[in-house]
């Protein structure tokens, strides 16, 4: 009986040792998302503060043309696209916790 009582004693005692195992890797998993998400957050704010900097320039740049009186050139149209500018919200919550994918 009390072999079975130790057996019992010990099996406790390791199975308490490896939930508090797997709680200090959930509790260190948790920490590094959230780190992750505030960093994502951070990149989103300078990728938006940029696009607002790119239309500002673009707003105030002056167009480029050449006349056909003082230049054989044709106009030159700017090289920059106006798909990086797009200022319409997307469809993310940005405090959302989790996204699923779509499925196809």
């Amino acid at each position: 009986m009390q072999d079975k009582t130790q057996h019992l004693e010990n099996s406790l005692s390791t199975e308490t040792r490896i939930k508090l195992d797997l709680f200090s890797a959930l509790g260190d998993a948790k920490r590094q998302l959230e780190i992750a998400q505030g960093q994502i957050l951070q990149k989103d704010q300078e990728i938006k503060d940029l696009k607002q900097k790119i239309a500002e320039v673009m707003a105030v740049m002056p167009s480029i043309t050449y006349s056909a009186a003082t230049s054989p050139l044709s106009p030159v149209s700017p090289h920059y696209s106006s798909k990086f500018v797009e200022t319409s919200p997307s469809g993310l919550e940005p405090n959302a916790s989790v996204y699923q994918p779509l499925k196809k």
